[in-house]
């Protein structure tokens, strides 16, 4: 039994919700050794894309082996399948639905979890983080061998990753996400920019101001734009919700001007 296994959460099931102790509940009941951490539940309500990126950037400050459950699934009672996602012993167990698309690289190897032998019973028609998920990712945790619960297969569902488009002296990309302060995450990373000069940004047709290398330097600048710790363009407003600015980030385009 790996007693010290770790198991990640990442939901949009909300702060407030009961469902997210009840998960850990079922985890406990089967390995109660097991640690259990919350990454995020306020997840965007069926946002695929928002968790995908979540994920992608979070799980590399887990230690290795750890298991990272995501529970955002609009087609949750559905045929869709449970998958679960292998990089060396690092686990990754989701809906197929594309949510594992930006932590997925080639070498990785993908499972289809099968036997329900390992489910809560009776499987709800909507709660399957408590019946499957979780009960499942426990099992795991506990030393259960992967191929005990599940199948290779070829393939799962990816969404396209957030567009980057170089146009030389225009680096154009598009929102991601808002985070919880409403800063929001472009799809241009900094090593795009690596060697060239920023003359400007703007997102649709707002002028943004930077980037700037701290949220104090933006002060009354209206919208700002950063460096985030991961290492991607940011777009903020001192203490105030870049969000707010927009009527809808929603596929809303970010250009770089450079030089």
């Amino acid at each position: 039994m790996e007693a010290s296994r770790l198991i990640t959460l990442t939901t949009d099931f909300g702060a407030g919700s009961c469902f997210v102790g009840i998960m850990k509940g079922v985890i406990l009941s089967i390995a109660p050794h097991v640690r259990v951490v919350d990454l995020t539940h306020t997840v965007g309500f069926g946002n695929v894309k928002e968790a995908a990126f979540i994920i992608s950037k979070s799980h590399r400050f887990f230690p290795e082996g750890s298991i990272h459950v995501v529970v955002v699934d609009p087609g949750v009672g559905t045929e869709r399948r449970i998958i679960c996602l292998q990089k060396g012993r690092t686990l990754f167990i989701a809906p197929d639905n594309g949510v594992l698309s930006f932590v997925a690289e080639p070498g990785d190897r993908i499972f289809a979890v099968d036997d329900d032998s390992f489910f809560l019973k009776p499987v709800s028609r909507t709660f399957h983080g408590r019946d499957i998920f979780a009960p499942v990712s426990a099992f795991l945790a506990r030393g259960i061998p992967l191929l005990s619960l599940a199948s290779p297969v070829e393939d799962m569902v990816r969404i396209p990753r957030p567009k980057v488009v170089d146009k030389g002296d225009v680096v154009e990309g598009e929102v991601i996400t808002a985070d919880s302060f409403g800063n929001l995450i472009i799809s241009i990373a900094e090593e795009y920019l690596e060697g060239r000069k920023i003359k400007a940004i703007f997102a649709g047709d707002k002028a943004v101001f930077g980037p700037v290398n701290s949220f104090e330097e933006g002060r009354g600048r209206g919208l700002c734009a950063i460096f985030d710790s991961f290492g991607q363009l940011e777009i903020f407003e001192y203490l105030k919700s870049a969000k707010d600015s927009f009527e809808n980030i929603e596929g809303l385009k970010v250009k770089v001007v450079t030089s």
